[in-house]
């Protein structure tokens, strides 16, 4: 588990199991899928691989040890995965159909994955797309505990039931297990880390005290004696440190999701 010197979160030490086959799926974009495999599951596991499924041509890798496969290539990802015991698996929504399609001619191989995760947010048409994935996924022969659900980009967990209030019925209907407290909120953290191009380890491990010394020099400089480059770095120490403020939350807030969906 990824954390910095001054984070505390739930201690899963006596029963956390690292050794996950998760493959997160959504035929629904923009849910949050890249973001759990990133920056959940990512630093909560002993891993072994990374796979991304979707378009060659658009995606960049976020990590250099990512396999980037595209929809059609799926069966390739799935041969590895029966030799391997801990690995991430993110489709991207447009290879969704592919991946299906795919486990549904290889008989029973669904059964690579410990568990299928399915980030939903806001918004009926999005919801009607994870209820019809969370269906297709049922249709293959996933078992309901199988499958995992997060409430993602939410501004509060008090409202959960009201916002996914079309969902819920459904997921009781289909003996899918939820936790509403398995909810990743929304945090600008995620779009400073882009904006400043540093991953997730790199922002926890900054020597954040030294830093902040430094930005206080500077800042107490006066204008006259302060140069234009001290300047910059004065500005990029204000970004570096608040990003870095910003990811105590966020990381709390994911290693305790990841607690209520994997470490029961």
């Amino acid at each position: 588990m990824i954390s910095s010197e001054k984070y505390e979160s739930v201690d899963t030490s006596m029963t956390k199991r690292t050794g996950y086959r998760i493959a997160v799926i959504n035929s629904s974009g923009n849910t949050g899928k890249s973001l759990v495999s990133n920056y959940m599951l990512r630093p909560n596991m002993d891993l072994q691989r990374h796979y991304v499924i979707g378009n060659l041509s658009m995606y960049s890798k976020t990590y250099s040890d990512e396999i980037v496969l595209s929809g059609k290539n799926f069966d390739e990802a799935l041969k590895a995965l029966s030799n391997i015991e801990s690995a991430i698996v993110d489709i991207a929504a447009d290879n969704t159909e592919y991946v299906i399609d795919t486990m549904k001619h290889n008989s029973n191989s669904h059964k690579v994955f410990d568990y299928f995760l399915v980030p939903i947010v806001e918004g009926l048409k999005e919801l009607e797309d994870s209820l019809n994935t969370i269906k297709a996924l049922l249709k293959l022969g996933v078992l309901p505990n199988s499958i995992k659900v997060t409430f993602s980009n939410t501004k509060s967990t008090e409202n959960i039931d009201d916002k996914f209030e079309y969902l819920l019925p459904h997921l009781d209907e289909l003996k899918i297990s939820y936790d509403t407290n398995a909810a990743i909120e929304h945090n600008i953290f995620y779009r400073r880390l882009s904006e400043l191009d540093i991953s997730l380890s790199e922002i926890l491990s900054i020597p954040i005290d030294e830093k902040k010394n430094r930005k206080e020099y500077l800042r107490t400089k006066k204008d006259p004696e302060r140069t234009e480059e001290e300047y910059a770095e004065l500005q990029a120490l204000v970004d570096l440190i608040t990003t870095w403020r910003c990811a105590q939350s966020a990381v709390r807030n994911l290693d305790d999701v990841y607690h209520l969906l994997f470490s029961k």
